[in-house]
C-alpha cells in the first residue's frame, strides 16, 4: 500500500500528468477559444485526427519533423477555413457541421491510411520523423524540480506558451473582448461595431490550429506513429473541459487538470492486475461527473430566476 501511494506522490508520476495532460489541453483551449467567440467547435476529435495524421505523413514525405509539424497546421488552418465557410457563410447549424467533420474525418483517416501504407492499423511503415524533447539547460538538473518540468516534448513547451497567450489574448486585449462580446449577443456586437464573422474567423481558425497541434503531439511525440483511433476522445473530453467552464477559462484549465489526473491514474494502475477495461473507464467516469456538476449547476441558476 506504502508503493502504491508513494507512485502517485512521486516526481515521475507528475511528470506522467503533464505529458498525458498535453493533448487534452490543446483539445480543451481549442473548444474554449471557439466557445468564447459563439460558435462550438464540435470537431475538436476530428481535427486532431487530421493533424495526427497528416503530421506523419508530411514528416515522412519531406524528412523533416518540423515540416510535419507545419503540414499539419496547414490541415488545421484548411479545415477550419471550410467549418467557417458552412458556418457563417452558407448559415449551416455548427453543431451538425462538426458532427459531419467529426465522422468524414475518422472513415477518410482509415482510407488515407490504407492508401498510404496498405494497412488499417498504424503508419509504422512511413519513414515518419519525431519531434525533440527539450531539456532546460540549469532546470534539468535540479532534484525533483528538473525530474517533473525537463525532457518534455517540444509541443508540450508551446501549449504551456499558447496557453498563457490565449488567457492574454481573451483577458487583456480589445480583440478577446470583441470575441467575448460575439459569444454572448451577436446582435448586441453588431450594433456597436463588431464585425463578428471576422473576429469569429479569427477564433475557428485559432481552434482548429489547436485542435491539430493536439493531434501532432499524438503522433509525432508521444507515439511516434499515427493509429487508428489514436485520438481516444480527448477531443470530446476537451469539449467537456470548455462546457464545464462556462467561459471562465481557469475552471477549464482546472477541468483539464482532473481528467489528465484521471488519465495519468490510468497509466499507473494499467500495470497492475486490475482489469484493463475497468481501469480504462476512470477518465470517461470523470468527465461524466464533471458534466453532471454543470447541470447541477444550470438547473440550480435557472431555480433562482
Amino acid at each position: 500500500m506504502n508503493d502504491f501511494v508513494s507512485t502517485f506522490l512521486s516526481a515521475g508520476f507528475i511528470f506522467v500528468i503533464i505529458r498525458v495532460g498535453v493533448p487534452l489541453l490543446y483539445a480543451s483551449l481549442s473548444a474554449y477559444v471557439a466557445d468564447v467567440a459563439g460558435i462550438p467547435n464540435i470537431a475538436v476529435e476530428g481535427l486532431m485526427i487530421m493533424g495526427a495524421l497528416f503530421g506523419v505523413y508530411f514528416s515522412a514525405l519531406f524528412s523533416s519533423s518540423w515540416l510535419g509539424l507545419l503540414g499539419a497546421i496547414v490541415i488545421g488552418v484548411l479545415l477550419s477555413l471550410t467549418m467557417a465557410f458552412f458556418t457563417m457563410k452558407m448559415k449551416a447549424n455548427p453543431i451538425m457541421i462538426g458532427i459531419a467533420l467529426n465522422l468524414f474525418a475518422a472513415d477518410f483517416s482509415l482510407w488515407l491510411l490504407m492508401v498510404w501504407t496498405g494497412s488499417k492499423g498504424t503508419t509504422g511503415s512511413l519513414p515518419s520523423k519525431v519531434l525533440p524533447t527539450w531539456n532546460i539547460p540549469i532546470i534539468k538538473d535540479i532534484p525533483i524540480l528538473g525530474e517533473i518540468i525537463s525532457g518534455h516534448y517540444f509541443l508540450t513547451y508551446v501549449c504551456i506558451v499558447l496557453t498563457i497567450l490565449i488567457y492574454i489574448l481573451i483577458y487583456k486585449t480589445p480583440f478577446g473582448l470583441r470575441m467575448k462580446a460575439c459569444g454572448l449577443d451577436e446582435q448586441t456586437a453588431i450594433s456597436v461595431g463588431i464585425k463578428v464573422n471576422r473576429v469569429r474567423l479569427i477564433a475557428i481558425v485559432i481552434s482548429g490550429i489547436l485542435a491539430t497541434l493536439g493531434g501532432a503531439y499524438l503522433s509525432m511525440g508521444y507515439l511516434s506513429i499515427f493509429s487508428n483511433n489514436m485520438t481516444a476522445s480527448r477531443g470530446w473530453m476537451g469539449i467537456a473541459a470548455s462546457s464545464v467552464g462556462q467561459g471562465n477559462m481557469l475552471i477549464v484549465l482546472v477541468t483539464t487538470a482532473l481528467f489528465a489526473i484521471s488519465q495519468g491514474v490510468v497509466n499507473e494502475l494499467i500495470l497492475t492486475s486490475l482489469p484493463a477495461e475497468l481501469v480504462n473507464t476512470i477518465p470517461y467516469i470523470v468527465v461524466t461527473f464533471g458534466l453532471i456538476s454543470l447541470s447541477i449547476k444550470e438547473y440550480r441558476k435557472k431555480n433562482k430566476k
